[in-house]
């Protein structure tokens, strides 16, 4: 049996996230292998997604002493995990960012996922001391296997920081296909709107596409634009909005998953305008609600979309525009886009994300 640990830091990190959830998953795919265990660096977590997992400290004391108390808890994981490392009982380790503190502790083979290069492809978005990049090249030359979730991904991978493209294996990100979707209804809402999902700021393309918005909505007087998580609108969100004359018509709400369904399925269309992406997890959630999708034509989009999205240029509005009025305007194309997201998001089970997984466990074990 193959025994891989697992570390604590986006489980320290996040309440919910994408990184967190991808790691959640593979750790329940784990647990229903008779050919592998696992153990969880964690303490205690806030982390929505393992709130079922054993936390030695998820008791009355640790929850006085921890709950709230952000970074007293990531240093106390981060404690546990070096202990955990020190007692060299595990077979593999899986990081679960970036942060090098384990490689002096570890003796054993180490996978590593690689997200996204989005520090090193859009630098100027992201403040000049963040040792991100530094802490990523380290931990990716020493690590035994590298996953690249898209091949987009691992292209960058080569071409930056020069791995050797034998180290790299594509697995790209899953979703559960055979659980049907649990919806709740959001109230409020109004008949027509676009959908933008997860965070603003830097590479997302907020402004460019808030822009795009307001000219849309001079056409299409009864269109809203709903924004699903991101957290409440920063003062410059809200005056440029206001400048655009769209206060009334932008909605911000902090969606559980259920009604994050709910807002895809009811929307008219889920729009992706990001700059930069290494997979685009939402992708996958909107094809699997049935939701029409308008996207960018860069990074790992077009891999991962395939022929299911309304694809546009997200340096350029006018080719956003010319986009999202083809969705807004001919029900029959609209129609034709979530046929095909239907079929194109049956490529990406995440059971298939779970066998590569641990086939590569198996490969760097020996």
């Amino acid at each position: 049996m193959i025994k891989v640990l697992f570390d604590h830091q986006k489980f320290s990190e996040q309440r919910y996230g994408g990184i967190s959830r991808v790691f959640a998953h593979l750790i329940g795919g784990i647990k229903k292998s008779p050919d592998f265990s696992l153990k969880l660096g964690v303490l205690y977590s806030d982390n929505y997604y393992i709130k079922d997992e054993s936390q030695l400290l998820n008791n009355i004391f640790g929850r006085f002493w921890l709950k709230g108390k952000a970074r007293r808890a990531y240093k106390w994981n981060r404690h546990y995990c070096k202990h955990l490392l020190q007692l060299n009982s595990f077979d593999v380790f899986h990081p679960t960012y970036f942060d090098p503190y384990f490689l002096k502790y570890i003796n054993k083979p180490y996978v590593l996922t690689v997200h996204d290069m989005i520090y090193e492809r859009l630098p100027d978005y992201f403040p000049i001391n963040d040792p991100l990049t530094r802490w990523k090249k380290e931990t990716v030359q020493k690590a035994s296997g590298v996953i690249a979730i898209s091949e987009s991904t691992k292209k960058d991978l080569v071409e930056i920081l020069r791995v050797p493209e034998e180290k790299i294996t594509v697995i790209h990100h899953g979703i559960d296909l055979g659980t049907p979707l649990e919806v709740e209804t959001v109230q409020g809402l109004t008949d027509k709107y676009l959908l933008f999902v997860g965070e603003r700021s830097n590479y997302k393309n907020f402004f460019r596409y808030i822009s795009c918005c307001g000219q849309l909505a001079v056409e299409y007087p009864d269109l809203h634009f709903v924004f699903a998580g991101g957290g409440k609108f920063q003062v410059s969100d809200s005056d440029f909005i206001a400048r655009l004359n769209l206060t009334d018509k932008c909605i911000q709400l902090n969606a559980t998953d259920a009604q994050l369904n709910y807002l895809y399925q009811n929307a008219a269309f889920f729009v992706f305008p990001s700059l930069y992406e290494g997979f685009g997890l939402p992708l996958l959630e909107a094809f699997k609600a049935g939701c029409a999708v308008a996207s960018s034509n860069t990074s790992c989009f077009p891999e991962i979309g395939g022929d299911a999205v309304c694809y546009f240029d997200p340096l350029d509005e006018q080719s956003m525009l010319k986009a999202f009025k083809l969705l807004l305007s001919d029900p029959v194309l609209k129609a034709a886009y979530i046929a095909k997201g239907t079929e194109r998001v049956k490529l990406f089970s995440l059971q298939k994300q779970i066998d590569a997984t641990l086939a590569l466990y198996k490969s760097v074990a020996g």
